[in-house]
């Protein structure tokens, strides 16, 4: 997630961050992309604060797997326009919260280094409310 915070910040869509933190060509690789291309195309960067909370790990039988969740808080967490820097500041609400569910996979070239290959994100996720 901060991997795909880091491109919005720099506007670029092919930034290597997110693409060293996910598996080539994975659907967690590709909406890391799209994410960052929504904000891109918008003429949108992020500020604010984003807190995550719940953080659970479920490894698999074998150990090349593993199921991260986690819940997000955007509640702080705002778009800002590039151009005019102004900050598009919304009243809190369910559509602040999300809940994720990421596919870990090991990597196979670097000891202790894992990659994401699948996100599953539910929006309105009012079980992540403080």
């Amino acid at each position: 997630m901060r991997a795909i915070n880091y491109g919005v910040v720099l506007q670029d869509p092919e930034d290597a961050a997110y693409k060293f933190c996910s598996t080539v060509g994975s659907t967690a690789q590709s909406y890391a992309k799209t994410q960052i291309k929504q904000y891109l195309d918008g003429g949108w960067t992020v500020t604010g604060v984003q807190r995550y909370s719940r953080g659970k790990v479920d490894l698999a039988a074998d150990g090349q797997r593993a199921s991260v969740s986690f819940c997000d808080d955007d509640s702080k967490f705002y778009g800002k326009e590039v151009k005019s820097k102004r900050i598009l500041k919304t009243s809190p609400s369910d559509k602040d919260y999300y809940y994720f569910e990421i596919v870990m996979a090991a990597s196979l070239e670097a000891k202790g280094l894992w990659t994401a290959e699948n996100v599953k994100v539910q929006t309105k996720a009012i079980q992540c409310r403080a």
